[in-house]
Formats: C-alpha cells, structure tokens, sequence
C-alpha cells in the first residue's frame, strides 16, 4: 500500500505550543539523566503497533550513538515522571539496558500532553489511520473538543478529522485489516455506506482479488443502485422498497420483492455472487446441512 502523508507538516507542534493553555519549548533547554525505572508510559499514547525491524534499527542506532535528541517527560510525583513523547527511543534503552535516558521535563497539563503524543507520533513515524483516528476520538471526548477546536489545535484540517474518525465507524473486521494495512484508507472509506455484513465481503474481495480504490466505489455503486429490469409495472411504494433495504442490510445480500396486487401473493428474492456468498445466506436464514 502507498505510504501516507500525515497532512500536518511542521506546523503542529508549533500550534500546540503557541497555545495559552501550554509552555513554549525552548530549543535550548538542557536535559538532565533520568531513571528509566521512574519513567511511566504516557496514557495518551495513540500508537498500538510498534514495528520491529524499525525499533531493531533504532536499538542498533543507540548502541553506536546514543540517545542523540532527548525524550520528553512531565513530573507527576517525586522523582517519577510521566513519558510524553519518544517511547519507540525508551524502549530501545530498555532493550540495551540502560538505567538512564537523557531526558527534557515540561510542566504541561493533560491537554497539551495528550495533544502532543499524538503529534510526535504522526510526525516521526506515521500512526496507522485507525490508530490516528483513536487518539484524535479521546482528544474529543476526554477534553470536550469540537472537531473545529482540534483542527486549530492540531494544525490538521477539519475534513481529515472527520474523514478518520468515521473510519471508526467500520465493522471490526475491516478495522482489522486497515490496521494491518491489508487495505488502505482509500479502500475503507469507499466500504463506509454498506451495512456491516457487506463491508466484510466486500473487504474479503479487495484483499483476495486486490482491488484498487476505485475497483471498490464502482462495486459500492453498483450495490447501491442496482440495474432496474425494464418493467411497465408501476414504481414499487416506499414500504416495500424499505423492506427491500433491512432484508439487503440484515443478510448481506441484494434482496428483492415482487408483489402483485391483483393477486396478493408475490415472491422475495436474494442475489448472490458466488457460493461462499450463497452459504453464508444460507446459514443466517437457518439452513443446516
């Protein structure tokens, strides 16, 4: 899959920073050996997955260098601290044994510590979109942002806010995958009009068949508004129609119902695509072997 772009540049830590609510960093400040055993993991940490051939380099790098750019804490106690950005370089010291890392302490609020994890993270190393969507939905619900207040405060645009947190939106399977990065984020996005049922098939379809992006809006589409026979009946009444769409909805499935009024009978029909699809329909509608 292509690597993605953060979108943010070099402007959002200085956003952060600028703000009333947060100390400026002084490009200056000394730091000072701190023990790794006082150092607590920070609770806003929006990174899930951390890369192994990527942290061995870096164990690699510290081994032949050293920590060359401090990590950054805030105190909570005495003499213990809370990590607030440069966990992948804790680690790696960890790895190598060292008992002390060089380190800047800030005396910043939970506000801008969280805010600030979530940038360092997307600037160094990009976060996976679920992972990114995650930390900006406890941005919002743990300090009452509006998704207009994060964009200031982040330096992000409103649109990608938004455009990342609807991903959440998705069935855990599809979530899965994009946290995996078996589907990008262009593909999940296109999944989000589906019921959930759907967006695993069509999930399935994308990895197996490798599908590109546009591959998927034209199959959405399609499922959408599906072709219409040509019929001198009359238009079907919105009753129907929305029968048609829970029936579709509940069993991953186009259905379809035919009723005659004259006769009052009719007949329900499902579409499916091939027979993995027909034995899952199969199953939901109680069938057994």
């Amino acid at each position: 899959m292509a690597k993605r772009k953060s979108g943010l540049g070099n402007k959002g830590v200085e956003v952060l920073f600028s703000s009333s609510k947060a100390k400026k960093v002084k490009a200056n400040e000394a730091s000072q050996e701190i023990e790794v055993s006082k150092i607590g993991v920070s609770p806003y940490q929006p990174r899930t997955n951390f890369n192994e051939e990527s942290l061995k380099s870096l164990v690699e790098s510290i081994r032949e260098e050293g920590i060359i750019q401090p990590i950054l804490l805030r105190k909570t106690k005495q003499d213990e601290y809370e990590l607030i950005a440069g966990e992948r370089r804790l680690r790696a010291a960890k790895i190598l044994g060292h008992k002390k890392v060089p380190a800047i302490v800030k005396l910043v609020g939970d506000e801008s510590a969280a805010i600030y994890a979530l940038l360092e993270n997307v600037q160094r190393e990009n976060l996976n979109p679920i992972e990114e969507a995650i930390g900006l939905e406890k941005l919002i619900k743990k300090f009452k942002f509006t998704q207009e207040s994060l964009s200031k405060k982040t330096g992000k645009s409103r649109s990608h806010i938004s455009n990342l947190i609807r991903l959440l939106s998705l069935d855990t399977y599809v979530i899965k995958l994009l946290s995996e990065q078996k589907i990008d984020m262009g593909h999940a996005r296109a999944l989000l009009p589906l019921a959930k049922n759907s967006q695993k098939l069509f999930a399935d379809k994308i990895v197996n068949q490798k599908l590109s992006v546009r591959d998927v809006e034209n199959l959405v589409n399609a499922k959408k508004t599906p072709v219409l026979r040509k019929s001198s009946k009359k238009a079907k009444d919105s009753q129907l129609l929305s029968i048609e769409k829970q029936l579709s909805e509940k069993y991953g499935v186009y259905a379809q119902i035919d009723y005659s009024s004259s006769k009052k009978n009719g007949k329900i029909i499902f579409k499916y695509s091939n027979l993995e699809v027909l034995e899952g329909l199969l199953k939901k509608l109680g069938y057994k072997k």
